[in-house]
């Protein structure tokens, strides 16, 4: 495949080419919204988006996705750089197994499109794209639920004492900066990291789906500085793992500049929204999302949409 800034993928879309930039200008501010608030790459909607609309195949898609991530990611991380919401040491520790996991998941998963198993047709689906939504709908359904009963647990919580006098109220576990240097949170952040990059790569997510909840509920921290701590992880990750796609041959970079425009306002509305929150709107919308979106997703492949 040559890549182009030709933009006649927007042919593609079933509405036609404007309505096509359109829609995809308008999913990039919402994604980028979406994604700043809840601390994700976002490619829990880009991906499955590019894949049914643009007919894009799995990796393509998840390869567009990234690639609209960093310029995105840079633009609430600025947000949440000026309020002091990223805990840096968490974050760059993260990137130590993040990055080369998720440049080898994108080497292994583009190629594996590729071969003759990859391309087998079983259910009318090459299996290629039978393991990535295999993947896709297992693992977010299960966050998904996670997610939402952990945030009607804390808005429960927080209801039950916000009019409570201050001696009342029972004190709750903060966030320690000291934990990280204790060998097992170290160890915790690396496997997450390897975990990070794989689902990175291999869904088009960005890895704040597994970050935030491992900052929120291992080390303590409030949601929104988790969001931002996610934040750095997903630039630095997504940027590295586009080159890679870019140079296999797997990226449009022309659904992916547009997305990207979207996106870098998006962002930097969501990030803003995101430092005012209540501590349990982060993790209620996410939860949300993501069982929304794996719904669709099947109902969509099962009927053909």
């Amino acid at each position: 495949m040559v890549l182009t800034l030709d933009f006649s993928i927007f042919h593609e879309f079933s509405l036609g080419f404007y309505p096509g930039i359109f829609a995809v200008l308008l999913v990039g501010f919402f994604v980028g919204y979406l994604a700043s608030f809840l601390g994700i790459g976002g490619g829990f909607v880009y991906t499955p988006f590019f894949h049914s609309f643009f007919h894009l195949s799995a990796v393509q898609a998840v390869a567009v996705s990234l690639a609209q991530m960093p310029l995105s990611a840079l633009s609430g991380l600025i947000v949440y750089f000026k309020n002091d919401k990223v805990r840096w040491r968490e974050g760059l520790l993260l990137l130590v197994t993040s990055i080369p996991s998720a440049q080898y998941i994108a080497w292994k998963f583009g190629r594996f499109e590729d071969t003759e198993l990859g391309r087998t047709i079983y259910y009318g689906m090459p299996v290629s794209e039978l393991v990535y939504l295999f993947v896709f709908t297992v693992f977010l359904g299960i966050l998904g639920i996670y997610n939402l009963l952990s945030a009607f647990r804390k808005r429960k919580q927080w209801y039950l004492q916000k009019d409570l006098p201050p001696e009342e109220k029972t004190a709750k576990r903060s966030y320690n900066p000291d934990l990280i240097f204790s060998l097992r949170p170290i160890l915790v952040v690396l496997a997450t990291g390897v975990a990070f990059g794989l689902f990175s790569s291999i869904l088009g997510i960005g890895g704040g789906f597994l970050a935030v909840p491992l900052f929120v509920y291992y080390f303590k921290m409030e949601p929104v500085e988790a969001v931002a701590t996610s934040f750095l992880g997903i630039f630095i990750t997504s940027f590295g793992t586009s080159v890679l796609f870019y140079l296999e041959g797997k990226l449009h970079l022309d659904l992916a500049l547009v997305g990207t425009i979207g996106g870098f306002f998006g962002a930097r509305v969501g990030s803003l929204k995101a430092v005012q929150t209540r501590p349990y709107t982060i993790l209620m919308v996410l939860g949300s999302s993501q069982l929304i979106v794996v719904s669709w997703y099947i109902l969509g492949k099962l009927l053909r949409l």
